[in-house]
């Protein structure tokens, strides 16, 4: 399998919507080549439990190691990638949701690739296991564990194989047990490299909803504070209207005042005269 091709960095700067949507389709593509290769892991974790030929067993092993390496490469490039979609969608909710859907997209890969790995785990360990026994059919549960989880070049297997009558299938079994046991550090290595990019991908969306509401927040402060502003410009205006309705009141009264004094003073001119 090809190694992945040398990605383009994600036009995090550009503010056009067409770009940002080339850029999330672009990531896209490269999470569905990371599915098919987690596949192909799967494959040849299959045909490394099956194959006879320690040869073919060694060349399936070989084709694992570098396809596990790069697919963690890969997983951290899209990571990265992800980051500055993310950088260029901050202050955009359009671009924030394709970038949340991206995340979530990546982050399914993630477990189904810890989910093949951790599968595989238990079948290359009770694969061991039966190996083992092979050589000391009266081993114990924990003895067999012991040996299997040995990490001194499988020092508790090589003892059982001196102590063995049964020389010529205990070198064999011993083989396939060292190559179970290399298969399975590679998966406890790249288990623990998968947790760690989970977690990063799980804190990046942990700071974009933090982000989020944090937006919602300062939206719903506007928000009420328009509100409030409208409610005191309606107070104002009500007031403004009262005082208008008192002064024509009060001009009224004065006006009625007047013609009445006006009234008065006729009455008392014409009634002297």
């Amino acid at each position: 399998m090809a190694p992945y091709a040398q990605q383009q960095q994600v036009n995090a700067g550009g503010s056009d919507l067409e770009a940002f949507f080339q850029d999330v389709d672009r990531i896209r593509s490269d999470i569905m080549q990371f599915e098919d290769r987690v596949s192909h892991i799967e494959a040849l974790h299959a045909r490394t439990l099956n194959e006879i030929d320690e040869e073919n067993q060694m060349i399936a092993e070989q084709q694992l190691e570098a396809l596990a390496t790069d697919v963690s490469s890969a997983g951290q490039g899209l990571k990265k990638q992800i980051q500055l979609l993310e950088n260029s969608a901050k202050n955009d909710s359009t671009k924030r949701i394709q970038t949340q859907n991206v995340k979530r997209k990546f982050m399914d890969a993630i477990q189904r690739y810890q989910s093949v790995e951790a599968a595989y785990r238990s079948r290359y360990k009770q694969r061991a296991a039966r190996q083992y026994r092979i050589v000391r059919p009266e081993a114990t549960d924990e003895e067999v564990n012991a040996a299997i989880e040995d990490s001194a070049g499988q020092q508790i297997f090589s003892q059982a194989l001196l102590q063995s009558n049964r020389r010529g299938e205990a070198r064999t079994a011993l083989t396939e047990v060292q190559a179970r046991h290399r298969d399975i550090q590679r998966i406890e290595r790249t288990m623990a490299e998968l947790a760690q990019l989970f977690k990063d991908m799980e804190l990046m969306v942990a700071e974009q909803d933090t982000m989020v509401a944090h937006i919602d927040d300062r939206a719903q402060t506007v928000q009420n504070d328009i509100e409030q502003g409208v409610a005191e410009t309606d107070k104002a205006v009500q007031h403004a209207k009262a005082a208008r309705r008192k002064r024509w009141i009060c001009f009224g009264i004065i006006c009625a005042i007047l013609i009445i004094v006006a009234v008065i003073i006729i009455a008392w001119y014409f009634s002297t005269h």
